[in-house]
């Protein structure tokens, strides 16, 4: 009888402890709600960097100034055959180029000097023409051979001073090259005649524009309306007396008888 009344006392409590738990559904825990999806901000524009100014180059200046003064010719070096001489004579009497130096040797010649390796005499030396610029350090090397490069092709010519003109600027890169221009002939005889004169002034002022080199016309006021040697200048069939090589001397002094390319900074005059 103890035993069914403890039995009942137990299932009692039981019944009373499931009333106050309640006993509602148990589940899964609800999801929060989805909200608007939010969007991801836009990367920021990516600004180009502005490009670098170009440095500016200098401009080079014109082998030839505007107004050409005797001292111009100071740091210059004339080299040429027996016509030169000419000038180196007239020049000692008269002045005329400055303090240049003028060095020549009778029947010179561009091809002479490349084919056989003629040289030139400076203060008890033989020199090549590159040699010679290099040990007067000029600044400016004027050129008159053409003379006896008639016996040459106008493209034999220019193939030897491309010989020259390299070994000068070997040793000297910053020495101006002008190459002057072939004078009439008073007389004509085999190749000594105007014809081939022009013709190989025609390839050298090519050369010069094609080079970097200044062509100089100096024989314009020496020739007549044939294109000869006015006789007032003739010394004999090729070379010129003191009145010629003033014209020579006004040749160089006159801006407008120099020709050179655009391609050294400089425009080519006309």
């Amino acid at each position: 009888m103890k035993l069914k009344k403890s039995l009942w006392l137990l299932l009692s409590l039981w019944l009373l402890c499931l009333s106050g738990c309640g006993g509602g559904e148990s589940g899964p825990a609800a999801l929060p709600e989805a909200g608007p999806e939010t969007a991801l901000p836009a990367p920021a524009a990516l600004t180009p960097e502005p490009a670098p100014e170009p440095t500016p180059q200098p401009t080079p200046e014109p082998p030839v100034p505007e107004t050409i003064e005797e001292a111009w010719f100071d740091d210059a070096l004339f080299i040429g055959d027996s016509i030169t001489g000419m000038l180196s004579s007239y020049t000692l009497l008269n002045g005329g180029l400055g303090e240049a130096d003028i060095i020549y040797a009778n029947s010179y010649s561009c091809h002479g000097a490349v084919e056989e390796g003629t040289l030139l005499p400076y203060q008890g030396e033989k020199l090549s023409m590159a040699e010679l610029v290099e040990r007067t350090g000029a600044g400016k090397a004027f050129f008159l051979l053409a003379m006896n490069d008639l016996s040459r092709t106008p493209e034999q010519v220019t193939d030897c001073w491309a010989v020259v003109l390299e070994d000068i600027r070997s040793r000297c890169p910053d020495t101006e090259i002008f190459i002057q221009s072939g004078t009439p002939l008073f007389t004509e005889t085999g190749y000594f005649s105007n014809e081939n004169v022009e013709l190989l002034n025609e390839a050298l002022k090519e050369f010069c524009l094609e080079n970097g080199c200044v062509y100089v016309d100096i024989a314009r006021g020496l020739k007549d309306g044939d294109g000869m040697m006015q006789g007032k200048f003739s010394l004999d069939y090729a070379h010129f007396n003191g009145q010629g090589c003033q014209v020579w001397i006004d040749a160089l002094m006159d801006r407008d008888n120099y020709y050179y390319s655009q391609d050294v900074g400089t425009e080519e005059e006309t």
